[in-house]
Parts: structure tokens; C-alpha cells; sequence
């Protein structure tokens, strides 16, 4: 009886992207980038006091948010926090997250809303709670 080696190979190949994988998320964390990456206007380190760098209002930024995926909904989150180093208010709405730089408005990013990005442990409000909105 000759026995087959694709099981084998498979495990093998799914070992190595999963090593593989771990080794890009680890690579991330240690360079300070996060995925996806985009540059924003406002350069800014851990600690500084986001809300007075800021010159996107949490009104415009909700707004830009809402024409960006065309709804007039209101956000369940809107957080003012530092993305890859930039100023960027994040804000959820209908199931979406919208990154909008905090310096002029433009749209860094939108994508599905993930619970676990949501809550992942960052203080709310990072630095200051002035620009904070829990939507409750």
C-alpha cells in the first residue's frame, strides 16, 4: 500500500504561511506601522495632546466620514487618535471605518468595521478626551 504525501504537504505549506504571517504582524508592531499604512498632515507622537492639534472639527470629521460612503447616518464611534504617526480621527458608521486626517479632512482610509479594531484595547480618546465620541 502506497501512501499518499499530501496531507503532509499541506500542513507543511499552511505551517509555513502561518509562521510567515506572524512574522509580517510582528514586523508591524515592532517598526511602529500600521496596516494599512497612509500618511496623514498632522505628524504626531504618543502623549502629545491630540485635541489641540487637531484643526478638523469632530462635526467635519463625521461629516467628511458620511459623504465618503454617501450616508447621513450618525457614527456609534468617533475617536481623535495617532495613526502610523498621524493626527487621524477614526469613525465608525453603518459597519464602516473611516480614517479622516485631522489636518484637512481627506479620506486615509475606509474599510468593514471589525469589533476586535474597535476595542482593541487603546484608551479611549488617546491623549485627550476632548475629541471623543462613545455614540451613546
Amino acid at each position: 500500500m502506497i501512501k499518499s504525501t499530501k496531507p503532509l504537504k499541506a500542513l507543511a505549506l499552511g505551517a509555513v504561511a502561518a509562521i510567515s504571517l506572524g512574522a509580517a504582524i510582528s514586523f508591524a508592531q515592532q517598526s511602529g506601522t500600521q496596516s494599512p499604512s497612509y500618511k496623514g498632515s498632522i505628524p504626531v507622537q504618543e502623549g502629545q495632546n491630540y485635541a489641540s492639534l487637531a484643526k478638523v472639527s469632530m462635526q467635519d470629521a463625521v461629516k467628511a466620514a458620511q459623504s465618503a460612503i454617501g450616508s447621513t447616518a450618525s457614527p456609534t464611534t468617533v475617536k481623535l487618535g495617532n495613526e502610523n504617526g498621524y493626527l487621524v480621527w477614526e469613525v465608525v458608521i453603518g459597519g464602516q471605518e473611516i480614517k479622516v486626517d485631522a489636518g484637512n479632512a481627506q479620506i486615509l482610509d475606509k474599510q468593514a468595521a471589525n469589533g476586535a479594531e474597535e476595542n482593541d484595547g487603546e484608551s479611549q480618546g488617546e491623549g485627550n478626551s476632548d475629541g471623543e465620541n462613545s455614540g451613546n
